[in-house]
């Protein structure tokens, strides 16, 4: 059978540390509040280790009940970000090492990926699949400039970060490109203009709004931007040094992530609020926006009990019924501060689902929404021979519709028979055999849907390949 990969140094906490067709270092999580139904779906969420992301970094898809769906596993990638549903049926994540986003298919096959064009790398934070089948993402874009004329103490050659944003059509051709050198000043930014290296802008996220314009999240500026999709133009400035909005009912949003346009014309995003110098509860937020007198209502927002500080990344996302599902990023570890990953409220503001990650495990976001895993490989099944007989386990990776297994073993590898049937509860199911004739050595199981149907099988395996050669 398969062998996962031996562990790393300091290997996570195994989410599944008994089941033999999992690898050891997925993250373990605890799901504090399990929801009542999976309805809405599943969880499409990308942990790393705070640190070190090529431990235990990879793609998951969890049920609301906290059972593993999916993993894929990212150590390769440096790291993966922005694992999401994509409206058109699709799937997205981003490689931090290839910098390419990758979509995939409900077989979890690559089907498309996304580059920056004109010569930029894209950028980890934001791919956004349009309605019309073009393409919005980022890239950083390093210059050198003299600062000692722009702030006291300022270099003379400074490493200064600006940022590109691409629109890409179906070819990938780049049809529309703003650079935020034109629009914004360097003392916008929120960023010591004395560093050596100065990210100025830092956005975060990218958003369709309603009117066909684009809506940008400027972290290093604590600002939202309306541009012009047609002409570049800045349409206005929410938030930040260069705020053309008065706040009624709360204070400005500051460090924020996740910028979206809801069918109403409101505006949401992930408010993280503090740095890691100055802790603060983190909230998600919801402003009415009134374009014309230039105003922004504070109409929802939420802060955790005890307070969540996602010291970076998250992302808040409304989901068709009202809920609203949370993912805090970075939780900060300092007290008097929650360790949790991802929460849903309902539109009341109950909490009817929470799951936290061991520490220091940490997602850049996640999503809820819904998906029909059918992948082309087919199921798993290995063995591990113990004291009283064999353990068999069995899993199909990815696969959303099996709600059993049918066992099959006996002394011939092309006439097995029936030997068990078992509920699919988690990612991996098991059987355990004892008191079989040592020429009972070949075994395969078959995946049912729920009406009993027949999905795929797994390969046939021998217990005792000298006794039981596969040869056949």
């Amino acid at each position: 059978g398969a062998h996962p990969a031996p562990p790393p140094d300091n290997p996570p906490n195994a989410a599944y540390p008994n089941a033999l067709t999992v690898p050891r270092n997925i993250p373990h999580f605890t799901v504090n509040v399990p929801a009542t139904s999976n309805s809405e779906g599943y969880i499409f969420v990308a942990p790393f280790y705070w640190t070190r992301s090529t431990i235990g970094s990879y793609l998951l898809i969890i049920s609301t009940q906290g059972k593993l769906v999916y993993y894929q596993d990212e150590s390769n990638a440096l790291s993966a970000f922005d694992f999401k549903p994509q409206p058109n049926g699709l799937m997205s994540y981003f490689d931090q090492k290839r910098a390419t986003f990758y979509v995939m298919d409900s077989h979890y096959e690559v089907v498309n990926s996304y580059q920056a064009g004109d010569g930029y790398t894209a950028d980890l934070h934001d791919l956004q699949i349009l309605p019309n089948g073009d393409a919005l993402l980022m890239a950083y874009d390093d210059e050198t400039m003299d600062l000692s004329t722009v702030a006291p103490g300022g270099k003379k050659d400074a490493d200064v970060t600006g940022l590109i944003v691409q629109e890409l059509d179906p070819s990938k051709n780049v049809i529309f490109e703003w650079r935020s050198w034109d629009h914004f000043n360097v003392t916008d930014t929120n960023q010591l203009l004395t560093d050596p290296q100065i990210d100025l802008v830092h956005g975060n996220a990218l958003a369709l709004a309603n009117d066909g314009n684009l809506l940008l999240s400027s972290r290093n500026q604590s600002e939202i931007t309306k541009i012009n999709r047609q002409t570049g133009d800045v349409m206005w400035r929410l938030g930040g040094k260069a705020n053309q909005f008065k706040f009624i009912g709360g204070e400005p949003f500051a460090y924020q992530h996740d910028v979206r346009q809801l069918p109403n014309g409101d505006i949401t995003l992930f408010d993280n609020q503090g740095t890691q110098q100055n802790p603060a509860a983190s909230r998600a937020i919801e402003y009415k926006i009134d374009e014309k007198n230039m105003t922004v209502t504070v109409v929802w927002s939420y802060t955790h009990n005890p307070p969540v500080f996602g010291t970076f990344m998250g992302n808040q996302e409304r989901l068709p019924d009202g809920d609203i599902f949370l993912s805090w990023g970075a939780p900060s570890q300092v007290k008097g501060y929650a360790w949790i990953n991802m929460t849903e409220l309902n539109p009341a503001g109950k909490t009817i689902f929470e799951m936290a990650f061991d520490a220091p495990y940490v997602s850049y976001r996640a999503f809820l929404g819904p998906w029909e895993g059918l992948p082309n490989t087919d199921p798993t099944l290995v063995f591990k021979a113990d004291s009283s007989g064999i353990l068999l386990g069995y899993s199909w990776n990815g696969a959303t519709n099996v709600a059993s297994y049918r066992v099959f073993g006996g002394s011939q590898p092309l006439s097995l028979n029936k030997i068990d049937q078992e509920t699919a509860v988690d990612f991996e199911t098991q059987t355990h055999l004892s008191g079989i004739p040592a020429t009972e050595c070949y075994f395969q199981v078959a995946a049912l849907d729920k009406n009993g149907n027949e999905l795929g099988r797994s390969k046939v395996i021998s217990t005792d390949t000298t006794k039981c050669p596969l040869g056949y």
